[in-house]
């Protein structure tokens, strides 16, 4: 029974236990001024750009599939760097100032797919150097001081698809044959490599799978393809090559290069390149000329290749249409355009175009990228734009535009991506028929305008935007101290998943500015001067994740209490006047991967203590930089890391009292069982006792000069009661005229037994107990031997007498420690047995009941 109360007791308490310390898992971590971006699917990515890192960091979590450590100061890679990362996929340990590898240092990586070691000092590529690494197809080593490759040290890869080694010291083409050798190469970049002599019989005797090629920036002297080694060729960057005037140019069949379609020839300084363009003329649909020298001369030739559809001429000084991009072109007319039946992309930035002149109206019908960002338009035409029906992209950012005509989009019915940013456009001109031709709009670009002068617009300005994804209208120009996003500014966009309002000055948000704005699930809007934030203005935003409030004056984030931001996984508070956060805002925001809290005002007191613990304790939600958050109050404590304070003394210690007091339950059952066991007749005598002496103070009364209605009080066993009344009785109240207390007599009916007993007792000069094996077993008799004991002890009389009716063994007598008590220190009387003389103790009990002390 005592184990079965034990396990019944403890099974609980280890369960509540189990839960309490289950519950209490508290969710953050930090790396730093390093993030761990948490996945989006199954891509967890670990980014530390520029922080000065001198060692690879330690304990990275062994999910990650990305690593960016670029930018920083390391200077080798360990053999334990990055071991037991088998699902790392992207390495990226870019420009910093790696010379040593150590043999073997990759050999974890079974799953990486692309290594960049571009911007190093590393000078040989050996052939441990990509030891296990059978899985990689990228490879990144531009600008490093490679001068040697080890002739197996590309040999284990059978999925290599692109290498760039631009930027080294591979002079001679014959050091690239590990690499040429890999039959799944596609890319390979080798420019600024001092290279002079490229011929095919230094590099293979049968066909490559190479697709693109990169030699430029190289002093090549002698270019001879005599073979057919690149049949599959596509594009071939030949710019800034062929320094020396006698260039020895020899390609034996046209044939060889039929299949390339991009050429570069950017920065070619020889006096003539009809040659070089003869050898590419029969498939090239893409020729960069960007900074040539005889530009006229080549010009004519490249105009006769009938498969052209994009020519770059930038960088040429050219004053009229016939070139475009950084230039200075000032206006363009309506017949430069309506010959190009096949150009899909025109670049017309920077320059100094003030007015279009219709030249888009008919065309070309297939243009599909337009940019006059960068120029000096003042307004949009109903007509400008009206041939461009399969434009998807146009860019008009960094002009003067101040006025757009009703309906200048309307034949854009193809146009997705819209840039208007850093113009002069007005509320004015944020009119549903200003974008009523737009319904594959996708994303609208607006910031850096004169927006936001009204706090609600007369229709919704965007309400034919049915398909508008990605809305910008940050760092509006504006006079006024405060300024408002209207409250309909977003009606109707039921699609929108991103919206970009920082540094418009806003103080705070209608609370029905996102009530069509369900799918959103980016928002920014930092840099604001909020003074209050309802948190009714979110409760739409189910589906938000990331939320910037970088620099926006605030003091408190409470209003997330009530947001509902079930789904937050980004949360950048930064640099705000926020001193504390409140366990209960984690809370509600289970969904929490990533929080920027850099720059704030941290109070190092109690009230971060459950954000401290926090943060130290898990690794689900990452702090950024929690390592150098610092107090800003109380003065003694300025300065100092946020995470070193104290936080012992704020709070009970939770999972320890829980400890404490589980533990103190468990062993107070085990010793109350024992106890129980083997000392159970002493606890129910001390219950008993207890009793008595609670009996004993209710009828304790002050006067004590009361005269006793009994001569004795008899306690008795019913199973005695043939000796007492056919014995006893006769002899005391018959012969003696003693008056007698008994129970089935003087009890008064319906009063509490318990309180006939005590007045009885109390009522009475004497008490006698009629001892017998049946009164040792009797409950209430023991009740009247504790009541009779304390009247004895408190009044210090010799008020009870004790009468044994038979001889009863000592370990009978056990159990009863009050009667056992009282043998010891009293005298008492025992019925004589069968054939013995009972004058003797008629005589004694008479004596006893006559003493005149107790009178």
């Amino acid at each position: 029974m005592t184990s079965t109360l034990h396990r019944s007791l403890s099974a609980p308490l280890l369960i509540t236990l189990y839960i309490i310390s289950y519950t209490s898992h508290v969710n953050g971590f930090t790396f730093g001024e390093c993030n761990l971006h948490k996945p989006v699917g199954n891509h967890t990515r670990f980014l530390c750009i520029k922080k000065h890192l001198q060692k690879v960091p330690q304990n990275l979590p062994v999910t990650l599939t990305t690593i960016d450590i670029s930018f920083n100061k390391i200077t080798a890679i360990k053999i334990h760097n990055f071991q037991n990362l088998v699902h790392l996929e992207i390495l990226n340990i870019s420009h910093n100032n790696i010379s040593c590898v150590e043999r073997g240092a990759f050999r974890s990586l079974l799953s990486l797919t692309q290594l960049n070691l571009n911007g190093n000092h590393l000078i040989k590529i050996t052939n441990e150097l990509f030891s296990g690494l059978t899985n990689l197809k990228v490879i990144l080593m531009e600008f490093n001081n490679i001068s040697t490759i080890a002739p197996s040290a590309f040999s284990i890869f059978s999925k290599l698809e692109c290498v760039k080694l631009s930027g080294n010291n591979l002079r001679n083409i014959t050091n690239l044959q590990p690499i040429f050798q890999r039959e799944t190469l596609k890319e390979l970049h080798i420019a600024h490599n001092n290279i002079a002599h490229f011929q095919s019989t230094d590099i293979s005797n049968s066909s490559l799978h190479l697709q693109i090629l990169n030699l430029s920036s190289n002093p090549i002297s002698i270019f001879r393809i005599t073979t057919n080694i690149f049949p599959n060729l596509t594009a071939i960057d030949l710019s800034f090559c062929f320094s020396v005037p006698n260039l020895e140019w020899k390609v034996q069949s046209t044939d060889f290069f039929r299949n390339v379609w991009r050429l570069d020839l950017s920065g070619i300084n020889i006096p003539s390149m009809d040659f070089i363009l003869q050898t590419f003329d029969k498939s090239l649909s893409q020729l960069n000329l960007r900074n040539v020298t005889d530009l006229k001369a080549i010009l004519k030739k490249a105009c006769l290749i009938p498969t052209l559809t994009e020519l770059t001429l930038c960088d040429n000084g050219i004053t009229n249409i016939t070139g475009v991009g950084n230039n200075f072109i000032f206006e363009i007319n309506s017949c430069v355009c309506q010959n190009l039946r096949n150009l899909t992309e025109l670049n017309l930035g920077s320059n100094y175009i003030g007015i279009l002149r219709g030249a888009f109206k008919n065309g070309p019908p297939k243009l599909e990228y337009l940019n006059i960002g960068g120029n000096s338009l003042h307004s949009i035409k109903t007509d400008d734009f009206r041939g461009l029906t399969s434009l998807t992209h146009l860019v008009l950012h960094d002009n003067k535009i101040d006025s757009i005509e009703a309906g200048a989009f309307d034949s854009l019915t193809s146009l997705k991506t819209l840039d208007l940013q850093t113009n002069k456009i007005t509320d004015k001109y944020l009119t549903p028929a200003i974008f009523s031709g737009l319904p594959n709009l996708s994303k609208l670009l607006l910031h850096d305008n004169h927006l936001f002068r009204t706090k609600r617009y007369k229709t919704p300005p965007f309400c034919h935007l049915k398909s508008l994804e990605v809305l910008t209208v940050f760092s509006q120009t504006h006079s006024q101290i405060s300024t408002y996003l209207p409250v309909n500014l977003l009606w109707n966009l039921t699609k929108l998943s991103g919206f970009w309002a920082q540094n418009v000055g806003i103080q705070s948000l209608d609370v029905n500015l996102f009530t069509n704005n369900a799918q959103l699930t980016a928002l920014a809007l930092s840099q604001n001067h909020f003074v209050f934030l309802s948190p009714d203005t979110f409760l739409p935003l189910r589906n938000l994740t990331k939320l910037h409030l970088r620099n926006s004056n605030l003091k408190t984030l409470d209003f997330a209490l009530q947001a509902q931001l079930q789904n937050l996984r980004y949360l950048q508070i930064s640099f705000n006047q926020i001193s504390s956060f409140n366990y209960t805002i984690i809370q509600a925001l289970p969904a929490l991967q990533l929080l920027d809290m850099r720059g704030n005002t941290f109070t190092c007191d109690c009230s971060n203590e459950g954000f401290i613990k926090w943060v130290k304790m898990n690794n689900h939600t990452q702090v950024l930089a929690a390592n150098a958050f610092r107090c800003n109050s109380p003065p003694n404590l300025i300065g100092t890391e946020l995470l070193k304070l104290d936080v012992h003394s704020c709070s009970v210690d939770f999972g320890f009292y829980c400890y404490i007091s589980s533990t103190s339950v468990v062993l107070l059952t085990m010793v109350t069982s024992l106890l129980y066991h083997f000392l159970r007749w002493k606890i129910v005598y001390a219950y008993y006792l207890f009793l008595a002496f609670l009996y004993d103070k209710k009828k304790k009364e002050p006067e004590k000069t009361t005269r006793f209605q009994y001569d004795a009080f008899l306690s008795y066993n019913l199973h005695d009661e043939h000796w007492v009344t056919g014995t006893l009785l006769p002899k005391l109240e018959g012969e003696q005229g003693w008056r007698l207390c008994l129970h089935h007599r003087d009890f008064q009916p319906g009063k509490f037994i318990v309180d006939n007993i005590i007045d009885g007792i109390y009522g009475s000069r004497k008490t006698i107990c009629v001892i017998s094996q049946h009164y040792l077993e009797s409950e209430w008799c023991s009740r009247e031997v504790q009541v009779a004991s304390f009247r004895l002890f408190d009044e210090k009389k010799d008020v009870l007498v004790l009468v044994f009716l038979e001889d009863i063994p000592e370990y009978r007598l056990s159990a009863h420690y009050r009667i056992r008590s009282l043998l010891r220190k009293r005298t008492y009387l025992r019925w004589p047995k069968a054939g013995e003389d009972p004058r003797v103790f008629w005589e004694k009990l008479r004596l006893a009941l006559g003493t005149t002390q107790d009178s």
